[in-house]
């Protein structure tokens, strides 16, 4: 079976597949079972006349707020062939991110779960559609039987109902969309709070898989392991669209639990994952992992979200020996852009976040836009087939970003090498000044990270009323362990760490903020820094 072309949507693949080898496997999702392609395309079509019959159409936007199961993607497939456009969030958005997403898109349609995770997402979407005038509808998945009169429709009574065989209906040939067409909405998982909702197209979404096709050769025999949210952009887009764009197999994890995902990559034989660092961390110092075959089937770890310390890298080669495993580097704003191939070096894969894909071009630049010499931090810059299409509803922070000779402004600061190859070095915004000196918080953090009582490190500044900023770390320990400052210090000189570059407080904490992609949350930890100094001034004041 080919490869999905660029102007093929979704659901014409799903349809073509489920004609050409109807038994073939689409999903394993725990909860909801296994699915096959012509199981998988008989759903999509009864729930696209569903949706139809709740006055949900071309253009019309619906916002998907559920874990990693088989509904999430009948859900999109059905959309898309009715030409409406999916919205999707993380599940752990609450009524204010909620409240903000459904004004800025005039969501018609909002579909959650009952329940998971002990959280009651009914009772808060009947609550959103109360609040917000533009809100038609809210659609349970699973649950107790919905109240329609509150505009609540249960998934199963939709999936139930024979919508298909009625009469007088438009073939969905006449519904579907053009490629051109909005397909998708991708709300970015926040590390500075702002609300943006990226906007793809079929053949933007398309080229955001080609590019890890190319590198490394992904088929119609791949089962791609679904851990990371699908509700989320490297989820979506390489875990959900993939498996189709090759006509492979997905394997659904609803929650991330690392003794269940060895399990699932064991039985399964999955081939393939995307997944931020947490991940990769959890697998590679799990204790069953021999005892699973150290993950033999896998063949392809793609790990973003944030760079990969040295050692974890070195790490993963020795425990997982039969998975090449790769930094990847990208935005929901412009999908997975980097990654080393198979053939890249050694010293690649310890020191850089990887390659462009061939649709990409990259370039560093300094405030003024112009390039700088190899291995000089500036700004990353971003162009080609894989960039969205701007943040929906927003064309203030589009015009700021998006520019219009093609590249996207990333905020992201990195060098790029003398062979094209990056490495982020941190966020603009999450530079430290100290005493007019621009310090990146990233090689402070992989330092941090080889000490043996730390688990994981995040730098941040803090407010300093003569340097205008100092160094902070947070840090997760081993369990049982402690940590002095003056340690930290005399780790930094054994590592020929610049003295401006040691930290100066340590902040010792159980977890840290982050986002559902896996990305640490700087801004929140900026915030508790700035609070905690504040109250430490003001308390010899008030005594």
């Amino acid at each position: 079976m080919s490869i999905a072309s660029a102007d093929e949507l979704i659901s014409d693949r799903l349809f073509g597949i489920a004609k050409s080898d109807p038994g073939r496997e689409l999903i394993f999702d725990p909860v909801h079972g296994r699915i096959s392609y012509a199981q998988a395309a008989e759903q999509v079509e009864r729930l696209a006349y569903g949706l139809r019959n709740l006055g949900i159409g071309h253009g019309d936007v619906v916002i998907i707020q559920l874990p990693n199961w088989s509904p999430f993607m009948i859900l999109h497939m059905a959309l898309t062939a009715i030409g409406a456009v999916t919205a999707t969030i993380p599940i752990v958005y609450r009524e204010h991110e909620l409240t903000g997403v459904i004004k800025l898109t005039e969501a018609k349609a909002l579909v959650v779960p009952h329940e998971f995770h002990r959280f009651d997402y009914a009772t808060m979407a009947k609550g959103l559609r109360q609040n917000v005038s533009t809100l038609e509808h809210v659609i349970l998945v699973g649950g107790e039987t919905a109240d329609n009169d509150s505009g609540c429709v249960r998934y199963e009574y939709l999936m139930a109902e024979p919508w298909e065989a009625r009469g007088d209906q438009e073939s969905l040939d006449r519904l579907k969309p053009a490629p051109g067409d909005i397909a998708a909405l991708g709300f970015t998982s926040g590390t500075t709070g702002d609300l943006k909702g990226a906007v793809y197209d079929t053949r933007i979404l398309h080229a955001t898989n080609m590019g890890f096709i190319e590198r490394y050769g992904f088929n119609e025999g791949d089962r791609i392991f679904g851990c990371s949210p699908i509700g989320h952009a490297v989820g979506f887009t390489h875990a959900l669209r993939m498996t189709l764009t090759i006509g492979g197999g997905i394997v659904l994890q609803e929650r991330w639990d690392p003794a269940r995902a060895l399990e699932l990559l064991q039985e399964e034989k999955c081939t393939f994952m995307a997944a931020a660092t947490p991940f990769l961390m959890d697998l590679v110092y799990h204790p069953d992992l021999e005892a699973r075959g150290s993950l033999s089937s896998v063949k392809l770890f793609l790990c973003g979200g944030a760079s990969i310390p040295e050692q974890l890298m070195r790490d993963a080669q020795t425990a997982l020996p039969n998975t090449f495993t790769s930094p990847l580097w990208g935005m929901t704003e412009c999908g997975g852009v980097t990654t080393c191939p198979y053939d890249a070096p050694q010293e690649k894969l310890f020191e850089t976040d990887g390659l462009p894909c061939n649709s990409m071009e990259l370039k560093v630049v300094d405030p003024d836009g112009n390039e700088v010499p190899p291995r000089t931090d500036g700004e990353l810059m971003a162009r080609g087939a894989m960039v969205t299409r701007g943040y929906f509803g927003r064309p203030d922070l589009t015009s700021e970003s998006f520019l219009e000779d093609g590249w996207f402004r990333t905020g992201d600061q990195a060098w790029m090498d003398e062979d094209g190859y990056i490495k982020i070095t941190g966020r603009i915004k999450d530079l430290i000044i100290r005493g007019g000196v621009n310090i990146s918080p990233a090689d402070i953090e992989n330092v941090l990270f080889s000490h043996p009582r730390i688990t994981s490190a995040a730098v941040v500044g803090m407010p300093d009323p003569r340097l205008g900023e100092r160094i902070c770390a947070f840090v997760v320990l081993n369990e049982g362990s402690s940590l002095e400052i003056s340690t930290v210090q005399d780790w930094m000189t054994e590592a020929g760490v610049a003295k401006p570059k040691w930290p100066e407080r340590i902040e010792v904490v159980d977890d840290f903020p982050m986002t559902p992609s896996g990305k640490v949350q700087k801004f929140r930890l900026r915030e508790m820094i700035a609070e905690r100094l504040s109250q430490e001034t003001a308390t010899p004041a008030s005594a």
